[in-house]
């Protein structure tokens, strides 16, 4: 039967890494298969065949990579052998290797999101990307910038991980939301295969925790309709934004930035969130178009409805982001000329939408139907009966509300 070893190769030039080597031997036959793995002479221990996990927090997590790399392919030599004794054929030491440099390299957990980022983008989908990217980029301050084998992922690192991430002032929901997403990424790694499913989210919370009620009542919302603000200011576009937040069923801004003219037809507007896909119409409103008027000398040229995205040349999604934190910085603005005691953020919109829409008296269903919340299950399953029709009627007993 073949056996194979793991050894080590110093470098020629002195304080240089050397390389981690397989020898494979079968029927007195020997082969060499090199690997990328590199650690320092002091760092090998020839008696175990082992690498040593010593130095600074920031070398142990690497060459901990490099031991899960190493133990990776030695399970996979070990699997190309078991196979080949099993088949009752004879085979060479060639063979083996050959069979293992066809083998896809082993999955790190840096580079497995990092290709779903890249999925995402191509798919359009930059919403989700630049979720993802961003728990990548904490995840890597988390392990100062060492990469982890998906195999090597366990209970312990993510439970390190949620208390890193509370050490540095995250709030629940927060922390929750990037542990998520890491669950939601390490879950896809299951299905391709490439893990197995160790349950190691068990012990962290990944649900949502109770917070500051974020709606307004209707009394504020008309303070803030009336405030006297200066014309063509940052301040006053920011206020316009959060009105047609709220006129548009709560509008989330993403969807707000992306509107283009060509979806306004016979009365209605017809657009895709840009969350989940879904296809959504609001009667267009008389209120709506009076703040989309004010800025048409800014839009002339453009398909976009508001001036948010104002050069479709690719950048799309930085140009609504720009100016979503813009929006939000001169809101704050707003909200303290109002008086409210809470940050005021086109956030805010949909959550007093809603709330106002529960105050009037309508059912959740109807809501759930504005606001397209085709995730809700308790009312997902009214959702079809629902006409367009009744949500336009409800909206526009609320703008009369606040127009009064």
């Amino acid at each position: 039967m073949a056996s194979f070893k793991l050894k080590f190769r110093p470098s020629t030039v002195q304080g240089k890494e050397g390389t981690l080597f397989f020898q494979v031997s079968h029927h007195r036959n020997t082969r060499t298969v090199y690997t990328d793995y590199r650690i320092m002479e002091h760092e090998w221990d020839n008696l175990t065949s082992t690498v040593r996990i010593a130095g600074s927090a920031e070398r142990q997590a690497q060459l901990q990579l490099v031991a899960f790399k190493a133990g990776w392919s030695a399970r996979q030599l070990a699997a190309i052998i078991t196979e080949k004794e099993g088949s009752r054929t004879d085979y060479t030491t060639d063979d083996i290797v050959s069979a293992f440099r066809q083998l896809p390299p082993c999955h790190t957990l840096f580079s497995f999101i990092s290709g779903m980022i890249t999925k995402k983008t191509r798919m359009e989908r930059l919403g989700t990307a630049k979720t993802y990217r961003d728990t990548l980029a904490s995840f890597t301050r988390f392990r100062n910038g060492c990469d982890i084998v998906l195999d090597a992922l366990d209970v312990d690192t993510i439970s390190q991980y949620e208390a890193w991430l509370k050490a540095r002032g995250m709030k629940p929901n927060s922390s929750s939301c990037y542990l998520r997403t890491l669950r939601t990424l390490y879950l896809k790694a299951v299905d391709s295969g490439l893990t197995t499913d160790k349950d190691i989210f068990r012990h962290v919370f990944t649900g949502f925790a109770r917070t500051t009620k974020r709606a307004l009542p209707v009394e504020s919302v008309r303070t803030i309709l009336r405030l006297k603000l200066p014309g063509n200011s940052p301040m006053a576009f920011a206020r316009d934004m959060f009105m047609l937040s709220f006129y548009l069923q709560g509008m989330s801004f993403v969807d707000m930035a992306y509107m283009r003219k060509a979806d306004i037809h016979s009365g209605m507007l017809q657009y895709s969130r840009k969350k989940t896909g879904q296809s959504l119409s609001v009667c267009w409103e008389q209120p709506m178009q009076g703040i989309v008027d004010k800025y048409t000398h800014l839009t002339k040229g453009s398909p976009y409805l508001l001036p948010i995205i104002t050069k479709p040349d690719g950048t799309e999604r930085r140009q609504y982001e720009r100016m979503c934190h813009k929006v939000n910085r001169n809101l704050k603005k707003v909200g303290e000329m109002a008086g409210l005691h809470i940050p005021l953020t086109t956030y805010v919109a949909r959550h007093t939408w809603a709330s106002t829409m529960r105050d009037m008296g309508y059912n959740l269903s109807i809501i759930s139907k504005g606001l397209g919340h085709e995730s809700l299950k308790t009312t997902q399953i009214y959702l079809s009966t629902i006409d367009t029709t009744a949500v336009a009627k409800a909206n526009r007993k609320i703008m009369d509300a606040i127009l009064k």
